[in-house]
């Protein structure tokens, strides 16, 4: 029956989702009104962590099917769990994905409600990333369904994505705002691109701005290297170290302290706000021309379809990039090791999924990249863009 959470999401709800809100640290905050028992409905949500599908589900009390990564369906466990029993669809990130445009659109026509991380990816910062608002609005277009626009308010405080250890700190699903069928089919198409913009705009930043900020934590800046990958004072790649709160640059002793507000306090860093840090060093990443090697734990293969499992070509790699060349270096137990170059020129999409791994088409074969845990994978993103534009500048 359409709404009706499938029996492992009905068993999740009665023990785990329970356990999540009886004691407050998931709550439902219905700021326009709208009747949740009722549906199907289109919900547009910030992407904070890989629970948000699970806080949200929690406390909504008509079942969502959720929009997920295609590279979770590649695990065969994952696949049954959140594919047949969780009923996800699966979206290939970085890529046009029409398979998943009809099994919305398939199942809001059946009855059931679809949620949609219109960012594909998780914040690293607590800013929204970038979205394209005039695919999104034709979208809506198309599916003819009311939307909710839905944020996740204190999901990043609770857990920025880069963090060794969660805080202690509330999260609330709200309900901010509904659009009928009727109105999107009425609105102009910048008009809904405006309307769009407005209602999935969420800013951790400004938001704790507005509310008892309280998160706890005596570890709240471990794991920030995955995030702050470049020194603002010697410019230093991969240098950047965390323990307690403190974060430090092991080449210069630059320090900085990331306060109880998640703001930063420091004589040496020119920054107070960690997206602050992060917006410089992303602008000044590509400019560099080269990355460091560094090691990695996995590299594989597949085909360009997306289908099957992938091949794996090596569990111990060493990764770097080079005049614009993303080059792995697999080792070998005996003999000369392989080695794959992999021009940024003909890198198609680069995209990050779990445990610091990257997924990139090339040439039409997909690789999938896993760094060390505590390495950042996000400056090889952040590099693969910047040289994207660039690239496109000379172009024009």
């Amino acid at each position: 029956m359409q709404g009706r959470f499938p029996t492992l999401l009905r068993i999740a709800r009665a023990t785990y989702g329970r356990i999540l809100t009886s004691n407050g640290k998931v709550s439902l905050k219905n700021e326009c009104g709208a009747d949740l028992k009722n549906g199907p409905y289109l919900y547009l949500l910030n992407h904070v962590g890989i629970l948000d599908p699970v806080m949200v589900s929690a406390v909504v009390p008509r079942h969502i099917r959720w929009v997920a990564g295609a590279y979770l369906f590649k695990n065969k466990f994952l696949h049954k769990v959140i594919g047949e029993w969780c009923t996800a669809i699966p979206k290939q990130q970085g890529r046009s994905d029409i398979s998943m445009v009809k099994n919305i659109q398939k199942a809001l026509r059946e009855g059931d409600s679809v949620g949609l991380f219109p960012e594909g990816t998780r914040t690293w910062d607590g800013e929204m990333m970038p979205i394209s608002y005039k695919p999104l609005a034709k979208l809506l277009r198309y599916f003819k369904t009311p939307v909710l626009f839905v944020h996740l308010e204190g999901g990043f405080a609770h857990q920025p994505r880069w963090a060794d250890c969660k805080r202690r700190g509330k999260v609330t699903v709200n309900v901010k705002h509904m659009l009928s069928a009727e109105q999107i089919a009425s609105m102009e198409l910048d008009a809904l691109q405006d309307t769009i913009r407005d209602y999935i705009r969420f800013s951790n930043d400004e938001w704790k701005q507005t509310v008892n900020y309280s998160y706890v934590s005596d570890r709240r800046a471990e794991g920030a290297q995955r995030l702050l990958y470049m020194c603002p004072k010697c410019r230093a790649v991969d240098t950047i170290r965390t323990s307690g709160n403190r974060i430090t640059c092991s080449a210069c002793n630059t320090a900085a302290v990331l306060n109880d507000m998640d703001d930063l306090t420091s004589i040496d860093v020119p920054f107070t706000r960690l997206s602050e840090w992060h917006n410089w060093e992303a602008s000044e990443i590509s400019g560099l021309g080269s990355l460091p090697p560094e090691r990695g734990v996995l590299f594989q293969r597949g085909d360009a379809n997306n289908e099957g499992e992938l091949e794996t070509l090596s569990k111990d790699i060493t990764v770097r990039i080079e005049d614009d060349i993303l080059k792995v270096e697999c080792k070998q137990p005996l003999g000369k090791p392989d080695c794959y170059d992999l021009p940024l020129s003909k890198v198609t999409s680069l995209i990050l999924n779990a445990k610091q791994t990257m997924e990139l088409f090339c040439e039409d074969v997909l690789y999938r990249i896993r760094l060390l845990p505590e390495a950042s994978s996000l400056k090889y993103h952040e590099y693969y863009l910047g040289f994207q534009k660039k690239h496109q500048e000379e172009t024009e």
